[in-house]
């Protein structure tokens, strides 16, 4: 019976567990592993070291693997404005800062339709143009 509850509370702590802020190690690991799973071209990899994202098919999927990798996008509920903000501010958020709503202007449910990485793209696109200080900032 102890071992069964300690299970129990093992569980819940895991799943009510805070997002940790992710460094930049977390984020070459991320994406040297979403280049392999996509094949990435060197061209487009060497477009992407320099925080440049074109519109194509190949880079939207990069950016759903690399923020799904981050546990900031999921394919069924999109971007997490909270984590987002958590992520850019170094864990130190005030979710009703103006930071906050800037951060929830650029995501949306997917009222398109559009497939997951197209998605992700738009959200990101929407990121990087208005934030990449800050994205920067935070996994220096």
């Amino acid at each position: 019976m102890m071992k069964f509850f300690v299970a129990v509370c093992l569980l819940f702590t895991l799943a009510s567990a805070e997002y940790v802020v992710k460094t930049k190690e977390n984020m070459l690991s991320y994406r040297e592993e979403c280049v392999k799973e996509l094949g990435v071209s060197a061209d487009l990899v060497e477009q992407y070291q320099k925080w440049q994202y074109p519109n194509d098919a190949k880079t939207q999927c990069y950016l759903k693997c690399v923020f799904t990798k981050f546990g900031l996008f999921d394919v069924d509920s999109g971007f997490d404005v909270e984590k987002i903000h958590i992520q850019l501010s170094r864990g130190a958020a005030d979710h009703d800062d103006e930071l906050h709503g800037k951060i929830a202007e650029c995501v949306d449910k997917n009222e398109q339709g559009s497939n997951a990485c197209e998605w992700a793209w738009r959200g990101a696109d929407c990121l990087l143009k208005s934030h990449l200080q800050l994205i920067k900032q935070s996994l220096a």
